[in-house]
Protein backbone atom coordinates (compact mmCIF):
# COMPACT_ATOMS: atom_id res chain seq x y z
CA UNK A 1 0.00 0.00 0.00
CA UNK A 2 1.79 3.11 -1.05
CA UNK A 3 2.25 6.06 2.08
CA UNK A 4 -0.63 8.09 3.08
CA UNK A 5 -0.28 11.40 1.17
CA UNK A 6 -0.01 14.39 4.42
CA UNK A 7 0.00 17.33 2.25
CA UNK A 8 -2.63 17.47 -1.05
CA UNK A 9 -1.06 18.26 -4.15
CA UNK A 10 -2.54 21.61 -3.85
CA UNK A 11 -0.45 22.32 -0.95
CA UNK A 12 2.54 21.10 -2.64
CA UNK A 13 1.73 23.03 -5.35
CA UNK A 14 1.64 26.52 -3.72
CA UNK A 15 4.60 25.66 -1.82
CA UNK A 16 6.32 25.17 -4.85
CA UNK A 17 5.09 28.38 -6.28
CA UNK A 18 6.36 29.92 -2.94
CA UNK A 19 9.95 28.58 -3.69
CA UNK A 20 9.67 29.99 -6.82
CA UNK A 21 8.60 33.60 -5.98
CA UNK A 22 11.34 33.65 -3.26
CA UNK A 23 14.55 32.23 -4.80
CA UNK A 24 13.75 31.29 -8.86
CA UNK A 25 12.79 28.63 -10.47
CA UNK A 26 16.57 27.33 -10.01
CA UNK A 27 15.89 26.48 -6.46
CA UNK A 28 13.14 24.44 -7.14
CA UNK A 29 13.67 21.37 -5.14
CA UNK A 30 11.95 18.69 -3.77
CA UNK A 31 13.96 19.29 -0.59
CA UNK A 32 12.92 23.35 -0.71
CA UNK A 33 9.27 22.76 -1.30
CA UNK A 34 9.73 19.96 1.99
CA UNK A 35 11.33 22.76 3.68
CA UNK A 36 8.59 25.41 2.69
CA UNK A 37 5.85 22.83 4.37
CA UNK A 38 7.88 22.16 7.06
CA UNK A 39 8.88 18.77 6.32
CA UNK A 40 10.99 16.19 4.30
CA UNK A 41 10.96 16.07 0.52
CA UNK A 42 8.86 12.57 0.28
CA UNK A 43 5.69 14.44 0.38
CA UNK A 44 6.60 15.62 -2.99
CA UNK A 45 7.11 12.10 -3.96
CA UNK A 46 3.58 10.84 -2.81
CA UNK A 47 2.25 13.38 -4.76
CA UNK A 48 3.91 13.56 -8.19
CA UNK A 49 6.28 11.16 -9.39
CA UNK A 50 9.16 13.31 -10.27
CA UNK A 51 9.98 16.89 -10.02
CA UNK A 52 9.09 17.59 -14.22
CA UNK A 53 5.56 16.86 -13.20
CA UNK A 54 5.30 19.40 -10.21
CA UNK A 55 6.86 21.86 -12.29
CA UNK A 56 4.39 21.77 -15.03
CA UNK A 57 1.70 22.10 -12.43
CA UNK A 58 3.76 24.92 -11.11
CA UNK A 59 3.36 26.74 -14.39
CA UNK A 60 -0.05 26.18 -14.99
CA UNK A 61 -0.49 27.94 -11.23
CA UNK A 62 1.64 30.56 -11.63
CA UNK A 63 -0.22 31.05 -14.95
CA UNK A 64 -3.41 30.85 -13.11
CA UNK A 65 -2.57 33.97 -10.63
CA UNK A 66 -1.12 36.20 -13.36
CA UNK A 67 -4.67 35.75 -15.25
CA UNK A 68 -6.00 36.64 -11.96
CA UNK A 69 -3.73 39.62 -11.39
CA UNK A 70 -3.70 41.18 -14.05
CA UNK A 71 -7.44 40.91 -14.98
CA UNK A 72 -8.15 43.36 -12.33
CA UNK A 73 -7.51 45.55 -15.11
CA UNK A 74 -10.99 45.17 -16.43
CA UNK A 75 -12.11 47.42 -13.85
CA UNK A 76 -10.20 50.72 -14.97
CA UNK A 77 -10.35 52.03 -18.31
CA UNK A 78 -8.71 52.19 -21.16
CA UNK A 79 -8.73 48.42 -20.11
CA UNK A 80 -5.34 48.22 -22.67
CA UNK A 81 -3.34 50.58 -21.09
CA UNK A 82 -4.38 48.99 -17.42
CA UNK A 83 -3.72 45.79 -18.64
CA UNK A 84 -0.11 46.87 -19.22
CA UNK A 85 0.54 48.60 -16.31
CA UNK A 86 -0.89 45.16 -14.16
CA UNK A 87 1.64 43.25 -16.26
CA UNK A 88 4.08 45.43 -15.48
CA UNK A 89 3.35 45.54 -11.62
CA UNK A 90 3.45 41.61 -11.62
CA UNK A 91 6.85 41.97 -13.28
CA UNK A 92 8.24 44.16 -10.56
CA UNK A 93 6.12 42.84 -7.79
CA UNK A 94 6.89 38.98 -8.35
CA UNK A 95 10.10 39.16 -11.06
CA UNK A 96 10.64 35.52 -10.20
CA UNK A 97 7.26 34.55 -11.68
CA UNK A 98 7.50 36.67 -14.21
CA UNK A 99 10.61 34.78 -15.82
CA UNK A 100 9.23 31.66 -15.10
CA UNK A 101 6.54 32.66 -17.53
CA UNK A 102 8.22 35.01 -19.76
CA UNK A 103 11.99 34.39 -19.72
CA UNK A 104 12.24 30.51 -19.63
CA UNK A 105 14.09 29.07 -22.59
CA UNK A 106 12.70 27.20 -25.04
CA UNK A 107 14.43 24.09 -26.69
CA UNK A 108 11.56 24.52 -29.27
CA UNK A 109 11.86 28.24 -29.68
CA UNK A 110 8.35 29.22 -30.36
CA UNK A 111 7.39 31.76 -32.97
CA UNK A 112 6.48 35.52 -31.22
CA UNK A 113 3.12 35.41 -33.12
CA UNK A 114 2.55 32.20 -31.68
CA UNK A 115 3.38 32.76 -27.92
CA UNK A 116 1.79 36.29 -28.10
CA UNK A 117 -1.70 34.78 -29.34
CA UNK A 118 -1.25 32.16 -26.44
CA UNK A 119 -0.78 35.26 -24.24
CA UNK A 120 -2.71 35.51 -20.82
CA UNK A 121 -5.60 37.40 -21.25
CA UNK A 122 -5.04 38.02 -24.93
CA UNK A 123 -8.73 37.80 -25.84
CA UNK A 124 -9.69 39.99 -23.23
CA UNK A 125 -6.65 42.60 -24.91
CA UNK A 126 -7.97 41.99 -28.36
CA UNK A 127 -11.57 42.26 -27.51
CA UNK A 128 -10.77 45.67 -26.02
CA UNK A 129 -8.88 47.14 -28.17
CA UNK A 130 -11.45 46.02 -31.16
CA UNK A 131 -14.32 47.94 -29.12
CA UNK A 132 -12.12 51.19 -29.10
CA UNK A 133 -11.12 51.44 -32.61
CA UNK A 134 -12.17 50.84 -36.32
CA UNK A 135 -9.66 48.53 -36.82
CA UNK A 136 -10.06 45.14 -39.12
CA UNK A 137 -9.14 41.77 -37.12
CA UNK A 138 -5.37 41.87 -38.72
CA UNK A 139 -4.84 45.10 -38.09
CA UNK A 140 -6.03 44.86 -34.17
CA UNK A 141 -3.85 41.32 -33.77
CA UNK A 142 -0.78 43.45 -35.04
CA UNK A 143 -1.53 46.38 -32.75
CA UNK A 144 -1.82 43.95 -30.04
CA UNK A 145 1.24 42.38 -30.87
CA UNK A 146 3.56 45.17 -31.05
CA UNK A 147 2.44 47.03 -27.82
CA UNK A 148 2.59 43.77 -25.68
CA UNK A 149 6.08 43.44 -27.31
CA UNK A 150 7.13 46.68 -25.77
CA UNK A 151 5.64 46.13 -22.78
CA UNK A 152 7.31 43.15 -22.08
CA UNK A 153 10.93 44.85 -22.77
CA UNK A 154 9.47 47.30 -19.69
CA UNK A 155 8.59 44.87 -17.53
CA UNK A 156 11.98 42.47 -18.49
CA UNK A 157 13.89 45.58 -17.18
CA UNK A 158 11.92 46.08 -14.50
CA UNK A 159 12.06 42.21 -13.30
CA UNK A 160 15.68 42.20 -14.04
CA UNK A 161 16.71 45.12 -11.78
CA UNK A 162 18.10 47.07 -14.60
CA UNK A 163 16.29 50.25 -14.10
CA UNK A 164 13.14 51.50 -12.63
CA UNK A 165 10.14 53.60 -13.90
CA UNK A 166 8.08 56.55 -12.67
CA UNK A 167 4.35 55.79 -13.06
CA UNK A 168 4.27 59.10 -15.09
CA UNK A 169 6.98 57.55 -17.29
CA UNK A 170 4.86 54.27 -17.73
CA UNK A 171 1.68 56.17 -18.88
CA UNK A 172 3.91 58.11 -21.08
CA UNK A 173 5.64 55.29 -23.11
CA UNK A 174 2.66 52.74 -22.83
CA UNK A 175 0.64 56.04 -24.64
CA UNK A 176 3.00 56.92 -27.02
CA UNK A 177 3.39 52.98 -28.00
CA UNK A 178 -0.33 52.42 -28.31
CA UNK A 179 -1.13 55.51 -30.25
CA UNK A 180 1.59 55.54 -31.99
CA UNK A 181 1.49 52.00 -33.28
CA UNK A 182 -2.51 52.79 -34.37
CA UNK A 183 -2.00 56.05 -36.11
CA UNK A 184 0.71 54.10 -37.87
CA UNK A 185 -1.54 51.27 -38.87
CA UNK A 186 -4.48 53.62 -39.79
CA UNK A 187 -2.63 56.29 -42.11
CA UNK A 188 0.49 54.67 -43.33
CA UNK A 189 1.11 52.33 -46.18
CA UNK A 190 2.59 49.05 -44.70
CA UNK A 191 5.60 49.43 -46.47
CA UNK A 192 6.30 52.42 -44.78
CA UNK A 193 6.76 50.71 -41.89
CA UNK A 194 8.21 46.98 -43.03
CA UNK A 195 10.88 48.45 -44.96
CA UNK A 196 14.25 46.89 -43.96
CA UNK A 197 17.66 48.94 -43.82
CA UNK A 198 19.84 49.02 -46.80
CA UNK A 199 23.42 49.81 -47.12
CA UNK A 200 24.41 53.14 -47.41
CA UNK A 201 26.23 53.76 -50.87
Amino acid sequence: MPPKAKFTKEQIIQAAVDVTREQGISALTAREVGKQLGTSSTPVFVAFENMEDLKQEVFKEVERQYSQFINEGLNYTPVFKAFGLRMIEYAKEYPNLFKVLFMNSSESNINYDNMIMNFPAADICIKAIKEQTELDDSQVELLFKQTLINGLGICYLVSSNTCGFTDEQLDEYLGLSYIGTLTAIKNLDKSKYTVHPTRKD
